[in-house]
């Protein structure tokens, strides 16, 4: 055989040196990835059945529900009735909000929190409506000037009485307390407030006397009485039946019709 025909042999039958080294790199990677994704796998499955432990309710169950707060309307056991069913699952799953929603719809309620302590109790943290004033129409109006809805026979005596219409709690309570500022150092004091539909004012004080503000102005009109009064009122305010300050400049008095002696005849 000539040197050529060998050449061409050889060149026919070799294999080059990088060919060999490329068709063995892939089964090296294939190797590696496999045990990565059976090691992901593996890692996978037992986070799969560690998480599935965790939710388990016999896991870590709750055991107590402890009711925080300063109560003085409201009965700890009903909220603890309240938060019971929503307090069956597990530590680490149970529905916190569900529990606040729950506990919030008891009576007298305001705000509710609730919060996990390790390792089986959850903490619920209460706060009473703070109630400042029965609403005419039924409920009672708490310090941020918003309706609740309460029976009458819980609210505490003595409070004033708001009336208006829905919505207007908040204007009420704010003039209310405006007023009741202005006319307690004159030893008044408001026991109910009104405002009409038409956005008339009109308000009874302790012993009954009515005092007529009308619509337009009645911070002015206010004004006007709490300057007339020491002089011209005070001294006759068991006579006085009713204030009207609907005038521009002063306003109408009504007297009490004089008790009648017992005994005596009735006139006309």
């Amino acid at each position: 055989m000539s040197a050529a025909a060998r050449r061409r042999r050889g060149a026919r039958g070799a294999v080059p040196r990088g060919a060999r080294a490329r068709r063995a790199v892939p089964w090296r990677r294939i190797g590696a990835w496999g045990a990565a994704a059976l090691a992901l796998g593996a890692l996978g499955a037992g986070g799969a059945a560690a998480l599935a432990w965790l939710r388990d309710p016999a896991t870590l169950p709750v055991r107590h529900v402890r009711i925080e707060g300063e109560l003085r309307h409201v009965d700890r056991a009903a909220l603890e009735r309240a938060a019971a069913p929503h307090a069956r699952g597990g530590f680490l799953t149970v529905d916190l909000e569900a529990l606040a929603r729950a506990v919030a719809a008891t009576p007298w309620v305001d705000r509710v929190s609730v919060r996990r302590r390790w390792p089986d109790t959850l903490v619920v943290q209460v706060r009473e409506h703070r109630v400042v004033a029965a609403w005419a129409g039924g409920g009672a109006v708490n310090a941020r000037g918003e309706h609740v809805d309460l029976p009458a026979r819980a609210l505490p005596a003595g409070l004033p009485v708001l009336a208006g219409p829905d919505g207007r709690t908040a204007e009420l309570l704010a003039a209310w307390r405006r007023w009741q500022a202005r006319l307690a150092p004159l030893g008044l004091r408001i026991e109910r407030l009104e405002m009409s539909a038409r956005e008339a004012w009109r308000l009874r004080l302790a012993g009954g006397i009515e005092v007529v503000l009308g619509r337009g102005e009645p911070e002015a009109r206010l004004a006007r009485l709490v300057r007339a009064w020491p002089a011209a009122l005070a001294a006759r305010a068991a006579r006085i039946a009713r204030v009207d300050l609907r005038y521009t400049n002063g306003f109408a008095v009504r007297w009490r019709a004089p008790e009648r002696a017992e005994g005596a005849p009735a006139r006309g």
